[in-house]
């Protein structure tokens, strides 16, 4: 694992750079809550398949301190832009995005017409969130300032974000993914949830100009941004796919990993060989 940091809009941005120049690039970006280790279980087969991998840690999440702000979600596109802009332009680019990551791969391949090879979007929205969902996510905001309540907080969130088939099965990645996110930085953390949840805008009527080739994982069991939401998205996208994951609730890539990998090294090959 080799970690470095580039500037950008958004502050300084932490990556886990794995690969080699020349290589196809994925370029990761996390769910909130999490950072770029979330990725752990696609980054070893994607280097043996031969893909380079940047793997963020988004703004107010691990070793990116934030902007000592609120950020927009088109702020965000700038950020990813900002990585591949270092890449060779030649150099294949996939961007993978878990619900905030996904929110924003669209916007990049939508800013950068042709710069990306496809995206894979898991659990994700192009919608700006109802009142209710506002409300809730601010109320949240206001519990996370509070330590005292932290643990009710944490069972809370992972009784939203994993299936309880995965709490059951596989209690410790519940236990690592609330023991990583309590590691932030509390302030700027808060305003990346507050940014994300409460103040993002829609994409959805611009998803039609976007034609980069797109696959669309949801879960079965995820009650936040249901299979609902991301299959408006493939509605919409002229080249994109949509396929529900069966015992998997917000956070696909962590919890049905295999699955994950099957569909997201398929499609990217074919788009890579599509290219050639």
């Amino acid at each position: 694992m080799t970690m470095k940091t580039i500037p950008t809009g958004l502050g300084p941005i932490a990556y886990d750079d794995q690969g080699d120049a020349g290589q196809p690039v994925a370029l990761l970006w996390p769910s909130l809550f999490s950072d770029h280790r979330m990725w752990e279980a696609q980054i070893g087969p994607l280097r043996a398949a031969g893909w380079r991998t940047l793997a963020l840690d988004p703004p107010g999440h691990g070793d990116s301190p934030g902007p000592g702000r609120l950020f927009t979600m088109d702020e965000c596109a700038f950020v990813a832009l900002t990585l591949i802009d270092t890449l060779p332009a030649g150099v294949p680019v996939v961007m993978l995005g878990t619900s905030w990551g996904g929110m924003i791969a669209p916007r990049v391949a939508h800013a950068r017409p042709g710069r990306l090879t496809g995206l894979v979007m898991t659990n994700t929205t192009a919608e700006m969130p109802d009142l209710k969902t506002k409300l809730t996510a601010k109320l949240l905001t206001v519990m996370l300032r509070i330590p005292a309540i932290d643990n009710m907080v944490d069972a809370m969130l992972l009784s939203m974000q994993m299936s309880e088939r995965t709490r059951t099965e596989h209690p410790e990645i519940a236990r690592t993914y609330a023991a990583r996110f309590r590691s932030y930085r509390r302030r700027p953390f808060i305003q990346a949830v507050d940014s994300v949840l409460v103040r993002r805008d829609a994409f959805l009527d611009k998803l039609g100009e976007v034609t980069t080739p797109a696959l669309v994982l949801s879960g079965a069991d995820d009650t936040i941004l249901p299979t609902a939401m991301n299959r408006r998205i493939a509605d919409r996208m002229p080249t994109a796919e949509a396929i529900e994951i069966e015992g998997a609730a917000h956070l696909v890539p962590v919890e049905r990993p295999e699955q994950m990998n099957a569909l997201m090294l398929d499609r990217m090959n074919r788009w890579i060989e599509g290219k050639r």
